[in-house]
């Protein structure tokens, strides 16, 4: 069976992730660093060409964040922003995104 070094790498820090209770993420600092998150995903929940992240739980936001850093996920936007951030930085966007409702 062939294993790709990339798909090594994205469960590997999928692996990493998960040890680390994904819950510790801040909220506050995580709405602070969101600026750059809404600028193309819409706070309402929109979705106008690009994908709504509102609302997320936290271990899906972490893994899809792990997959764009690690290069399994492919848009060169996403993979620049993620590759970016560090664990704290994305475990608190993962936990305020989860808190923000969408729009009725």
């Amino acid at each position: 069976m062939h294993v790709s070094l990339r798909a090594v790498l994205v469960a590997a820090g999928l692996a990493m992730m998960m040890a680390s209770p994904v819950s510790a993420g801040d909220p506050a600092y995580g709405e602070y660093l969101s600026a750059e998150c809404v600028a193309c995903h819409q706070k309402s929940g929109r979705d106008q060409g690009i994908p709504s992240i509102v609302g997320w739980d936290e271990i899906s936001f972490v893994a899809v964040m792990l997959s764009y850093k690690q290069g399994g996920r492919e848009n060169e936007v996403m993979r620049n922003v993620a590759r970016s951030l560090d664990t704290e930085q994305i475990e608190a966007l993962a936990a305020y995104f989860a808190t923000v409702r969408p729009e009725q």
